[in-house]
């Protein structure tokens, strides 16, 4: 028996493959054994109890464009493990070049993520966390949520660093669809800026940055993206209640994007080796 390969029905899981690691699953290189040219990873979880079949079916049965598919949901001894789709880059990756994009680009980035993100709520289920390390990008360039139902999985340490966090994890019970918009805004923001507006550099600079904007509203830096920033400063706000809904972002969206007027071409496949595959 190999023990670098965990066999699980169709499934062989290369543990020599590791592709990424966070802080709650370690991801492996797939292989299904009977159509060998598909493209997936094994998401492994330990020490968890898998779905009840509901919700795995409900798992199963999803299927958009910008949503990462998952194929199948397993227990394996004291771990959970879900095969799913293998996507070749992230926007985290994006980031590290700080690629440049104008605000066409940008827009269509704002729309393919919420078009998977509707989608995902529609079908009663949750996004665990928005942040780029879980918006993935395919060989064809398209934009894909990834790390959504299955919420208890996704359990915080109170030692985390939650930079794309909105102010009610923090500080309220009340916690909503809009704690996603507002993380949303400043992964926009990221990608215009390539920072973030506050400093990562010490233990509280998130919580100081959020009772700054309890105070007074963001101050965004003068830019060449006008519809962007509008779209922002809507987005990163502390009230939950006073921020654009999704609703009210998708009608922008329409208005200020004509569909197919230009592909993402600045976005490519940029990650040249297993190692720099990231699925957190």
């Amino acid at each position: 028996m190999n023990s670098s390969i965990i066999n699980i029905g169709v499934y062989q899981i290369l543990l020599n493959r590791v592709i990424g690691q966070g802080w709650h699953s370690t991801t492996y290189q797939c292989i299904n054994i009977q159509q060998m040219q598909q493209q997936l990873v094994a998401k492994i979880y330990q020490n968890q109890t898998v779905p009840n079949e509901a919700e795995i079916i409900k798992l199963k049965k999803l299927y958009h464009a910008n949503v990462v598919q998952i194929y199948e949901v397993y227990q394996n001894e004291k771990d959970v493990i879900i095969i799913m789709e293998k996507c070749h880059s992230s926007l985290r990756n994006e980031m590290r070049f700080q690629k440049e994009y104008d605000e066409i680009e940008l827009l269509a980035i704002l729309s393919q993520i919420l078009k998977g993100y509707n989608y995902i709520l529609d079908q009663g289920l949750e996004i665990n966390e928005l942040k780029p390390t879980n918006i993935m990008i395919d060989d064809n360039e398209i934009i894909k949520i990834s790390n959504y139902g299955m919420s208890y999985l996704y359990n915080h340490s109170d030692v985390e660093v939650r930079p794309y966090a909105a102010p009610e994890i923090f500080f309220s019970n009340k916690q909503t669809d809009a704690k996603n918009i507002y993380s949303l805004g400043l992964i926009i923001y990221q990608l215009v800026f390539h920072q973030l507006p506050f400093s990562l550099k010490q233990n509280g600079d998130v919580i100081v940055f959020l009772q700054r904007i309890k105070k007074s509203k963001l101050s965004i830096p003068k830019n060449k993206f006008q519809k962007i920033t509008e779209i922002i400063s809507q987005m990163i706000i502390y009230d939950y209640q006073e921020r654009i809904g999704r609703e009210k972002l998708g009608e922008l969206l329409l208005q200020n994007f004509k569909r197919g007027s230009r592909r993402i071409a600045s976005i490519q496949p940029i990650a040249a080796k297993a190692d720099d595959y990231l699925y957190f």
